[in-house]
């Protein structure tokens, strides 16, 4: 049921923070999330890293609700909250990083997920990575919504 919850409340979420002007693009950081997470999550499990128990619908050893809920949505709304200004992109990595780090802790309360050879501050460390990797991956494919607006050809 917990990941039945994560996944409500992560639409939930996203009907409030989402532009749909924007979707065609920045959907695909939420693709990409999917399958960083889902390589991520996998792996984990294969190394004995952590488990997660009724999954319901299995998707990479993690339940389909938590892949589709949480992490596609927070791929698509980093994607297009990205900042602009490089030192704005380092503190928005570091508190997307740190929100997903107290889901991942609400998660780690309830009986559906353990910690075996893992800690915390591993998954910080593991959380910054990806969002940085995000980061990267929305500026190299330019899907963040400023570069929309950014073609300006004037001498100002």
């Amino acid at each position: 049921m917990p990941w039945v919850i994560t996944a409500v409340v992560s639409w939930v979420v996203f009907y409030f923070l989402v532009d749909v002007s924007q979707l065609r693009r920045t959907i695909f950081g939420g693709i990409f999330t999917l399958a960083l997470g889902s390589l991520v999550d996998w792996g984990g499990q294969e190394l004995n890293f952590y488990k997660f128990y009724d999954v319901i619908i299995p998707w990479a050893g993690c339940s389909i609700f938590y892949q589709f809920g949480p992490i596609f949505v927070i791929g698509i709304i980093f994607t297009q909250y990205l900042p602009r200004k490089k030192s704005l992109q380092i503190l928005n990595i570091f508190v997307v990083a740190f929100l997903y780090l107290s889901l991942e802790r609400l998660i780690l309360q309830t009986p559906v997920a353990e910690y075996r050879n893992w800690h915390l501050l591993a998954s910080l460390t593991v959380n910054i990575g990806a969002f940085t990797v995000l980061t990267w991956f929305a500026q190299t494919f330019r899907l963040a919504p400023y570069y929309i607006k950014d073609v300006s050809f004037k001498d100002e």
